[in-house]
C-alpha cells in the first residue's frame, strides 16, 4: 500500500478505506480512517479541505504534547 492520487469527484469513492495521516516533518503520529457508505456520494472539496486541515492541526497538537511516558 501506498500514496494513490484517486479524482475523487470523478472516480467516486475508492473500493477500499482511506487513510488520512496526521504527521509532523515527516514524523507519522496517527491516522484517522475513512469507511464511506458504498454508493455515498463525495463530500463537497471543501469539507476534505477542512478534513485535512484538522488531520495536520492534530499532528502538530501531538508533536508539541511530549512523550508518552508508560506507567
Amino acid at each position: 500500500m501506498g500514496r494513490t492520487a484517486w479524482d475523487l469527484d470523478a472516480e467516486g469513492w475508492p473500493g477500499e478505506e482511506i487513510e488520512l495521516r496526521a504527521s509532523v516533518g515527516g514524523r507519522y503520529l496517527g491516522r484517522f480512517m475513512l469507511r464511506p457508505d458504498p454508493g455515498a456520494a463525495p463530500p463537497p472539496l471543501q469539507t476534505r479541505l477542512v478534513a485535512v486541515s484538522l488531520a495536520d492541526q492534530v499532528g502538530t497538537a501531538l508533536d508539541t504534547a511530549g512523550p508518552v511516558l508508560d506507567g
